[in-house]
């Protein structure tokens, strides 16, 4: 066995498999660096950060903003499952952004308020994180139940 892998090793390295093998991993990082191999992107050459960004992306308030609701909803002996479901509604309406306003549909924050469905925009809504989420809760439990029963209609209907 001991000289049939050996005798493997040998051909390998006289077919040049390996450099060709490492050939093609040198071209894949090269291509990730920058220009050309070896050189790497220069402030004058590299590409201009885009205008404007995906609404609900790059929040640096998303910890804070979970804690809020994660906090509050325990207040409805929402635990568990339901915070998961929670949490994938509101990280889907607005990845738990208090600050966005989604361009298509008008939603406003973390629980995604639509005046034109939901009424006037309570008093401090589009500033405030906690308001957001009270709001939310307070939609959920009147118009669903929990929250898990309104992540199930958003999947089926991209609102809740």
């Amino acid at each position: 066995m001991l000289i049939l892998v050996a005798a493997v090793m040998v051909a390998v390295y006289q077919l040049e498999l390996s450099r060709t093998f490492n050939e093609g991993v040198r071209q894949m990082v090269c291509l990730v660096r920058g220009p050309s191999c070896g050189e790497t992107w220069t402030e004058a050459d590299r590409p201009e950060a885009p205008e404007s960004y995906e609404w609900g992306q790059g929040n640096p308030n998303r910890v804070d903003n979970q804690n809020i609701a994660r906090s509050l909803a325990e207040g409805y002996g929402w635990q568990d499952a339901e915070w998961q479901c929670l949490s994938n509604l509101w990280g889907a309406m607005s990845h738990w952004d208090h600050t966005v306003t989604d361009p298509e549909t008008g939603a406003v924050g973390i629980s995604g308020f639509v005046p034109g469905v939901h009424g006037s925009l309570p008093s401090g809504f589009r500033d405030s994180a906690q308001a957001q989420v009270e709001w939310g809760l307070g939609h959920i439990r009147d118009a669903h139940g929990t929250p898990c029963v309104a992540w199930s209609y958003w999947q089926g209907s991209g609102s809740y």
